[in-house]
């Protein structure tokens, strides 16, 4: 069962780092993909006309980012370097139980199909239904999670 426990740790451990790491490009991408558009100051008239149309605004508003890397730099600036991580609560707990729960499921299983380190390896279609096996482990115990978070 110590096992189980390292495991566990190990994943949960895993969720943390690995969100750290990828948060700020998720906020990047978000901030990317929301981004207002500022009016240019030769069109300012047509967009607060009620008669222009749709295409005619698009066409005169500029996004505010040029790119993942002016976006980056410019949130900084801005905001500091901690707004990157802002709302990073909820995503690190989940990502931390998801790994758990994987990292257990997956060392669990393959100790199942017997598993001894040093003695007895598992061979590759083994280890992949391990993985098989851990994944579904992980979409049952954290969909209902999903649908909630869907919800709201």
């Amino acid at each position: 069962m110590a096992e189980g426990y390292r495991d566990f740790i190990a994943g949960t451990v895993g969720g943390f780092s690995g969100k750290l790491l990828d948060y700020p490009f998720d906020t990047v991408k978000v901030l990317l993909q929301t981004q207002n558009s500022l009016p240019s100051a030769t069109t300012a008239n047509i967009q607060s006309s009620p008669s222009s149309t749709t295409s005619q605004k698009a066409k005169s508003q500029r996004p505010v980012y040029r790119g993942a890397i002016h976006c980056l730099r410019h949130t900084i600036e801005t905001r500091g370097f901690l707004s990157l991580y802002q709302g990073i609560s909820s995503p690190l707990l989940g990502s931390m139980a998801e790994n758990a729960v994987l990292f257990l499921s997956y060392g669990e299983v393959k100790r199942m199909l017997g598993e001894k380190p040093g003695e007895k390896e598992l061979t590759l279609l083994q280890l992949a239904s391990a993985g098989g096996v851990a994944g579904g482990i992980v979409s049952f115990v954290l969909n209902p999670f999903e649908v909630i978070k869907g919800e709201q």
